[in-house]
């Protein structure tokens, strides 16, 4: 039995080799057809998350479709497949974990220290106050003011001009006067 499924993998994989080699749309469809649940359930086990897992087979299909030649030109099609679907899926890992860490260390620029939090009251409105405003802001007031950087390093540092950096920047200190004035009535 376990012969008889091999034969039919073999020719599954020269079937859609073919249909790769030959740009044929069909050729994604016939993958997903002969490999979607395989490589949903290997997603699986690396994620253990199915939301996770769906994402990076998403993923692998968008690959199998970019890659239609590499993936024509493999000896073993399917290890081929789990070898791609492996890589997704690490680099999906490595990537949440890299923005956790952003996100966490962001959040650390607006937390106030001890002595702050202890005694100085104008501080903590301040970090309220920059709670408040809108994100895009927040992280230009953030670099510019507690990070030192310039309007350079942040335009190349959020991909935006640095005219648009310094027009956030003003946006938001017109924001936190307004907040700072109604805190005063």
């Amino acid at each position: 039995m376990e012969e008889t499924t091999d034969m039919v993998n073999a020719a599954d994989d020269q079937r859609i080799k073919g249909l790769l080699t030959a740009d044929d749309p069909s050729a994604l469809e016939a993958t997903w057809n002969a490999y979607a649940s395989d490589l949903f359930g290997y997603l699986l086990t690396i994620h253990r998350s199915r939301a996770e897992a769906e994402d990076s087979l998403q993923d692998v299909f968008v690959a199998i479709a970019t890659k239609r030649a590499r993936l024509a030109a493999a000896c073993n099609l399917k290890a081929y497949l789990f070898r791609m679907a492996r890589n997704i899926a690490i680099n999906r890992i490595r990537r949440e974990g890299r923005k956790r860490e952003k996100e966490r260390a962001a959040s650390e620029w607006l937390e106030a220290n001890e002595t702050v939090a202890d005694g100085d009251e104008r501080s903590k409105q301040l970090a309220a106050a920059l709670a408040r405003l809108p994100e895009k802001q927040r992280v230009v007031v953030t670099l510019k003011f507690f990070r030192d950087h310039t309007f350079g390093e942040i335009a190349a540092l959020l991909g935006i001009s640095a005219n648009t950096a310094a027009s956030r920047l003003r946006y938001a200190l017109e924001k936190l006067q307004t907040l700072f004035e109604e805190e005063l009535q």
